[in-house]
């Protein structure tokens, strides 16, 4: 699940950085504007049903923990590490493949291998407000797993297995 969910952030991450780099270069024009709507709604979507998969599946860890003694605040700070931890990666990706791509490109034109093509694909101010937004929809998704956590109770871990 981890891996399947830091790939779509990947994605998204990059893609959205991408459209936010198309509109400021463009001035706002076109259907830039579109798609970062678009994959701000995507990424909300996903972050509330990662949220959401994370404390449906593990239901009875929950449950077990707190009967050892965890509090919901300790729970609470395991699911926010998960979630920001996948979207941290995905980031993390994505900042390493467009250095690369930098780094790359601009050899390339050193060597006047590939004269004419962009050696920046996507700027920093996109990444950094693209970073932004998806720290706050994540915050958002934690939000709303702790609010499902608290109704996580201790006895479901006590139950047998198909009661």
């Amino acid at each position: 699940m981890f891996m399947i969910f830091t790939f779509i952030y990947t994605a998204l991450i990059f893609l959205t950085s991408f459209f936010i780099h198309t509109t400021i270069s463009s001035g706002g024009t076109g259907f830039s504007a579109y798609f970062i709507l678009i994959f701000f709604t995507v990424s909300l979507i996903l972050s509330l049903l990662y949220a959401w998969i994370i404390v449906s599946r593990n239901r009875k860890v929950w449950a077990t923990l707190k009967c050892i003694g965890y509090t919901n605040g300790d729970i609470n700070m395991l699911i926010s590490g998960i979630i920001l931890f996948t979207m941290i990666v995905g980031f993390i990706i994505v900042v390493e493949v467009l250095f690369h791509y930098t780094a790359i490109f601009e050899y390339a034109q050193s060597a006047t291998l590939l004269p004419g093509l962009p050696s920046i694909l996507i700027g920093l101010l996109p990444v950094v407000v693209t970073f932004v937004i998806f720290l706050l929809v994540q915050v958002l998704a934690i939000v709303v797993a702790n609010r499902k956590i608290f109704k996580v109770r201790p006895i479901i871990a006590l139950k047998k297995p198909g009661e």
